[in-house]
């Protein structure tokens, strides 16, 4: 969004929601019967325009945060692929996950009533394009996701200085991710194996070492379901020389 053009809240809600509403129809339309509708994946100026908003507004609020998910295998995973939204962790309580609440019940931020598109995401209506990015809170902490004393962040961008978590720490929300069956056999399953790989490779060509032997609970399980079905035991070796899988 273009705070430049000083668009009022009302006006840019206005906008917001009639775009949306025309995305929703149009998702309607399109979709073959029987499947999803999914939320096209924005060019990736847009991305970033979503993410230097997320970042400006809880600097300013003094809350700490860091991006995951696809957004960040894509900055610091070197990943090759698209993505459609950000996932982003920020403390829990009212400092911290309020605040971003805060942040994504207002404009540019729309949520969808209508049971089309997921309950509990928000989409960012970027008004220079008329794209949506969708934009998933986390409380750090939450499950696998580590709590920002726990994380090492890392910033991107000679410009941007974005918080991402750093690779060792995304490939095991991935690998916590494969560990659920249900989603590495879903429509996310390619963009996972993209992630894994890309990542564990990057860490192998930094001479990166992980504890393997150490993970528990869905990671731990998650990388022994990897091992099976590709049979790559000798490329995690690089990373925990010690690993049996």
């Amino acid at each position: 969004m273009s705070r430049s053009r000083q668009v009022s809240p009302s006006d840019l809600a206005k906008q917001a929601n009639a775009a949306f509403r025309d995305l929703i129809a149009h998702l309607r339309q399109t979709t073959p019967p029987g499947q999803k509708p999914v939320l096209p994946s924005p060019p990736q100026r847009d991305l970033y325009r979503c993410a230097m908003y997320l970042h400006g507004e809880l600097s300013r609020a003094g809350v700490s945060y860091y991006f995951c998910g696809g957004f960040a295998c894509i900055n610091v995973g070197m990943t090759a692929r698209t993505t459609s939204d950000i996932d982003i962790a920020v403390p829990n309580g009212n400092h911290g996950y309020g605040t971003l609440l805060n942040i994504l019940s207002r404009p540019p931020f729309v949520q969808d009533v209508t049971g089309t598109l997921p309950p509990n995401s928000y989409y960012f209506y970027v008004e220079s394009s008329g794209n949506f990015v969708e934009v998933d809170g986390i409380i750090a902490g939450f499950m696998a996701f580590p709590t920002l004393d726990q994380a090492r962040v890392i910033q991107a961008g000679q410009f941007m200085q974005l918080n991402f978590l750093e690779p060792a720490g995304l490939l095991k929300l991935k690998l916590s991710s494969w560990a659920n069956k249900t989603r590495r056999l879903g429509p996310k399953r390619q963009g996972d194996i993209s992630d894994i790989v890309s990542i564990r490779d990057l860490l192998i060509s930094n001479r990166a070492a992980i504890d393997l032997r150490r993970l528990t609970s869905d990671p731990a399980n998650g990388l022994r379901d990897w091992v099976r079905e590709f049979g790559d035991l000798k490329e995690w070796q690089k990373l925990d020389r010690s690993y049996r899988g």
